[in-house]
């Protein structure tokens, strides 16, 4: 199992427990046709990994909707003990020649509690209403 299919797991697993891991991605099942892809992406810089891609697919239509959820928005900037980074660090991965691991700060159990409520917030939007068990839809004219 890689570091990305690790943390992904943090984040999905426990609200998704048949998600399937591959690389940097997961895939959910939401309804007979659609799917959620949820990846680690980089931005500027290549090897830093610092926002998670949400991306719905169908399974006859192609890609539905895409979500890029910044670490940083959800997270914050995190202070750290580490001197060269008295303003705190913007949480990322890091990929250093294949060694990889978040950058300075590793986040806590109530991150992955953020993110993951972040994700399972958007997948929700998708879902049949059946699959939802967080929350309570009515129809309503």
């Amino acid at each position: 199992m890689t570091f990305y299919e690790q943390e992904l797991r943090k984040i999905v697993g426990e609200r998704y427990p048949d998600a399937t891991y591959v690389g940097r991605a997961c895939y959910v099942r939401l309804s007979d046709m659609n799917r959620a892809k949820i990846q680690f992406v980089t931005g500027i810089v290549a090897n830093q990994y610092h926002a998670l891609q949400l991306t719905i697919l169908n399974r006859n239509e192609g890609q539905v909707d895409a979500l890029r959820l910044q670490l940083t928005d959800l997270l914050g900037r995190k202070v750290t003990s580490n001197p060269n980074l008295s303003n705190g660090v913007m949480p990322h991965i890091w990929d250093d020649g294949g060694k990889v691991d978040w950058y300075v700060y590793h986040p806590t159990r109530q991150d992955y509690e953020i993110l993951s409520n972040a994700v399972s917030d958007y997948l929700e939007v998708f879902q049949d209403m059946s699959q939802s068990s967080d929350r309570q839809w009515e129809q309503t004219m």
